[in-house]
C-alpha cells in the first residue's frame, strides 16, 4: 500500500557542527523538505491504489469459484448416480437368475447368457470409471 500523504511538514535543519537532523517544527538554518515514500522492498515502483476495482475483481473471481464449485459438484452428483444405477445392474446381472423382460404383446423374453456375459463385460468397463 501506498502511504497517505498527512498534511504534515517535514524540514531538514543543519546544525552548527553540519549534522543534518529533520523535525516537524522550523528553526534557523531549516529547510523544508518534501516527505517521499520509502521505496519498496521489491524495488517495485509504487503502484496507484484502485481499491474499487480491486474489490470487484475479488468479487468476480469469487463468484467464478463458487460456479466452478457448483458445476463441479453437479458433476459429481450425476456421475454417482450413474454408477449408482450401474452398480444394481450389475448386480443384478451377477446373481445368476435369468433376466425377464416383457415385449409390446406382453410375452416374457429371457435375457441369453451370452447377452448376458456381454452386458456384464461392458458394464465392467464402465465401472472402471467409478470412485
Amino acid at each position: 500500500m501506498a502511504p497517505l500523504a498527512a498534511g504534515a511538514q517535514l524540514y531538514k535543519c543543519v546544525g552548527a557542527d553540519g549534522k543534518v537532523h529533520y523535525t516537524d517544527m522550523p528553526g534557523p538554518g531549516c529547510t523544508e523538505s518534501a516527505i517521499k515514500p520509502s521505496p519498496s522492498i521489491s524495488g517495485a515502483p509504487p503502484r496507484e491504489e484502485n481499491l474499487n476495482a480491486e474489490d470487484a475483481g475479488f468479487k468476480r473471481r469469487q463468484a467464478e469459484r463458487a460456479e466452478k464449485e457448483a458445476k463441479e459438484a453437479g458433476e459429481r452428483k450425476a456421475l454417482a448416480q450413474r454408477c449408482a444405477r450401474l452398480r444394481q445392474e450389475y448386480a443384478l446381472l451377477s446373481d445368476g437368475h435369468r433376466i425377464v423382460r416383457l415385449d409390446a404383446k406382453g410375452e416374457r423374453i429371457y435375457m441369453d447368457d451370452e447377452v448376458r456375459v456381454q452386458r456384464a463385460a461392458q458394464l465392467e468397463q464402465q465401472l472402471r470409471g467409478c470412485p
